[in-house]
Parts: C-alpha cells; sequence; structure tokens
C-alpha cells in the first residue's frame, strides 16, 4: 500500500507473544493494519505481516528489537 511499510514478525510463538507485538504498537500510537499471518491465524508458530505508516518505520523497528529478544521473534520493517 502507498504510504505504508510492511513490519513482519517471523517465529511469533503463542498468542501471548502476538500480543506483545499489538500492544507495542498501541504504546507508540502507530495506526497499523494486520495484514496476514502464515501459515494462518490459527496455529503458531506463525509469521505476521503489518502495514505500518512509513514515517513510522524506524520507530517501529526500534521498539520491535527488546521485544524480539524477550519473545525469541524476528521482526523487521520490510
Amino acid at each position: 500500500m502507498q504510504g505504508d511499510t510492511m513490519l513482519r514478525v517471523d517465529n511469533v510463538k503463542d498468542e501471548d507473544a502476538l500480543e506483545a507485538v499489538r500492544d507495542a504498537l498501541d504504546r507508540l500510537g502507530v495506526d497499523y493494519r494486520f495484514a496476514r499471518a502464515e501459515p494462518n491465524e490459527d496455529r503458531f508458530p506463525q509469521t505476521v505481516y503489518f502495514y505500518v505508516p512509513d514515517d513510522s518505520a524506524e520507530t517501529v523497528e526500534n521498539a520491535m528489537q527488546p521485544l524480539s529478544e524477550e519473545h525469541g521473534f524476528d521482526a523487521e520493517t520490510l
């Protein structure tokens, strides 16, 4: 989508880890949108994709680093 960057979060092991990502985005005040989950939304581990505004991409990526270490997932903006 124009004006958006994709946030990819790989190796999300459970619902708590997924909720930690959403909570972090909420705390940042980022207007994010869920894009998709692979293999699907009901199975873990999964890779989850969100759209985040281009102007928030660096802030989002920086906020994901400590969460990645804590929950063992890999997050990056694409």
